[in-house]
């Protein structure tokens, strides 16, 4: 049984980006992860680590306590997407973290969901409602920095975060391929 609160531990993540001179971020991986997916793309174990290490674009290679943990990150991410449950965890900063903070981490989650979802998707013709998600998740990545603690902005950030992790889960239901088993898991790493 995977720990889910291991896989979406954005502290342990920051502090592997950190630990590898990284010049990606956290939110930005799985946001990527999460866009593969939801174009319908799956790796093995060893492909998923491969694609980690170039979003992460960091100077030291990861150990594998933390190769262990991208893969419960991969497996989780699949696992939420393809439950029936519409449960979807965005790897973002937690409530106590500044606004400022995490708004920069949406947008960059939303980036690295564009970079992912376009690396798998190629010329697949999409709905018109998946193509304005696109096109939101375009301008979100473009979020301001500049954001005041106030409760106006914290609803906001809280509204559009569920659009993001809804609108996730709505284009990964559009794009799977009818022939893909969601059922099979991917390969081993060993």
């Amino acid at each position: 049984m995977l720990r889910m609160s291991a896989a979406f531990d954005y502290d342990r993540f920051d502090q592997l980006f950190t630990q590898l001179g990284a010049a990606g971020f956290p939110a930005e991986l799985h946001g990527h992860l999460v866009g593969r997916l939801s174009a319908g793309g799956r790796l093995d174990h060893g492909g998923w680590l491969d694609v980690a290490r170039e979003v992460i674009d960091g100077r030291g290679s990861p150990g594998e306590a933390d190769r262990v943990l991208l893969i419960q990150l991969y497996e989780a991410t699949l696992a939420q997407l393809t439950d029936s449950g519409f449960k979807l965890n965005l790897l973002l900063p937690d409530d106590e973290a500044p606004i400022e903070q995490r708004a920069q981490a949406l947008g960059q989650w939303c980036e690295g969901f564009l970079g992912g979802f376009g690396l798998v998707s190629g010329e697949q013709p999409l709905s018109e409602e998946a193509e304005s998600v696109l096109a939101d998740f375009a301008a979100i990545s473009q979020v301001q920095t500049d954001l005041e603690e106030t409760e106006t902005n914290e609803v906001d950030f809280m509204e559009v975060t569920e659009y993001a992790r809804v609108a996730a889960l709505m284009l990964f239901s559009e794009c799977q391929p009818a022939d893909q088993s969601q059922d099979q898991p991917p390969a081993s790493l060993h």
